[in-house]
Order: C-alpha cells, then structure tokens, then sequence
C-alpha cells in the first residue's frame, strides 16, 4: 500500500493565520499591504537562505529578520531590527496556536479508517516544529516516532537524501511513497528528484517554480484535495 506523507506548514493549517495576527499586533499602522503579498514575499526570502540557516551559516534570528525587512522593504516599507524582531514573537506566538484545516482532519481520519501509514515530513527547527505539532493535536492519528524534522536528520526538502532518508526509515519504497506538500520547491521538486509521487496543495496560486517539472497532481483546495485522496485510496 502506498504510503502518505504530509508536509507540516501551509499544509496541515494556514500559516497566514498566525501572521496575519502578528501582524496586527506588531504593523496595526500600515494598512496599505495586501497581507498575503506580503507573507509570499517574506516566505520567499526565507526559503532562498534556509539551507544557509540549516548549516548554522546564518542564525535564525538574523533569517527572521532579514525576511520581514527584505519584504516590507519590497512594498516600500523600512522597519527596523526591533520591528522585526517583535513581530517574530508574536509570530511564533501565534503559530503555538494553530488549528487544523477541517477538512485536513477529515482526511486524517479517512486515511486512519483504510488503514493507510501516514507521516509528518518538515523542515525546520526540531522543537519549533514539535510544539506546532502539538498544538495540532495529531496524537490520534500520527506519533512522533512518524515525524521527520530536518534539523533532526541532516537533511532537508528538497534535497533527494531526505527522502531516501525517510523511506529508509520508514520502510517504503519510493514507488509507494506520496507527498502532500504546499511548496513547490520542496516538495514536489523534491519528490520528482527521489521518485516520489506528490500532490501540489496550491490554494495561493503559486507559479511552478521549474516548468519542466510537474507535480502527480495539483489542487486548488483543501475540498479538492479530500476528494482526490479518497479517489486514490
């Protein structure tokens, strides 16, 4: 049986969420930023320098910061260190209080029901991404034994390693390995290169960052994406 493997932010709850609280608390006065622009474009830097934050080549601190100026910055905004930092702690505030997508739950408890192995896969920092995790409640359907952290392995999405590191572990096969991931660079590039087959959430209509490279399957909705699942198992 095909095994199933969800990524974690903008996957399993909406990140814009947290963010959007944050940013309220933090920006109440800047009222002219569309705020979803706003995190793509900050979600955009982070991503260009993660693997530099994964090699401690650069502090997360100085990621979290640079993303938010480098992004207000683009809307021709300057905020200051301080600024950035404050937001950041909001930020990670909010994200300790994340809710699941309810039709994510739905498919939990669907995959659950068929009997279908599931696993968490992220990248990010192992305690950050754990109290997310538990702040979802998963324990009924996903233990931490199925989860696998980047900061924990010596891995991380998109790199092909990961995912052979996750099939080893888990004793799958690619052949029988199926990502469900909101992020075309790491997950479905990534599980193109590890023969893996993927399911693209792109609810923020995302442009494909490699056209060459296409995703098993793509959804515009987390509706969409439940009908589908129950379609393949």
């Amino acid at each position: 049986m095909k095994a199933i493997f969800f990524d974690l932010d903008d996957t399993l709850y909406d990140q814009v969420q947290p963010f959007q609280e944050a940013y309220n608390r933090t920006f109440s006065s800047i009222t002219d930023i569309p705020i979803l622009d706003l995190f793509k474009k900050s979600r955009e830097y982070s991503d260009k320098v993660f693997s530099l934050t994964e090699s401690g080549e650069m502090s997360l601190e100085k990621m979290h910061q640079d993303r938010m100026m480098n992004a207000f910055n683009h809307f021709g905004y300057t905020i200051t260190t301080d600024e950035a930092d404050a937001f950041q702690q909001s930020y990670k505030e909010h994200q300790y209080k994340v809710s699941l997508i309810p039709e994510m739950k739905n498919i939990l408890e669907y995959l659950s029901s068929k009997g279908v192995p599931v696993y968490i896969t992220t990248n990010g920092p192992s305690a950050h991404q754990r109290s997310k995790l538990e702040s979802l409640n998963l324990v009924q359907w996903i233990q931490a034994n199925q989860v696998y952290i980047s900061s924990e392995m010596g891995y991380a999405k998109p790199q092909k390693e990961y995912f052979e590191y996750v099939n080893r572990k888990t004793n799958t096969s690619h052949e029988h390995s199926l990502i469900v991931g909101d992020s075309f660079e790491n997950d479905i590039i990534g599980a193109h290169h590890a023969g893996w087959s993927s399911i693209w959430i792109n609810t923020k209509n995302k442009a494909k960052a490699i056209e060459t490279i296409q995703p098993t399957y793509e959804t515009n909705s987390y509706q969409q994406l439940e009908k589908l699942i129950k379609e393949l198992y």
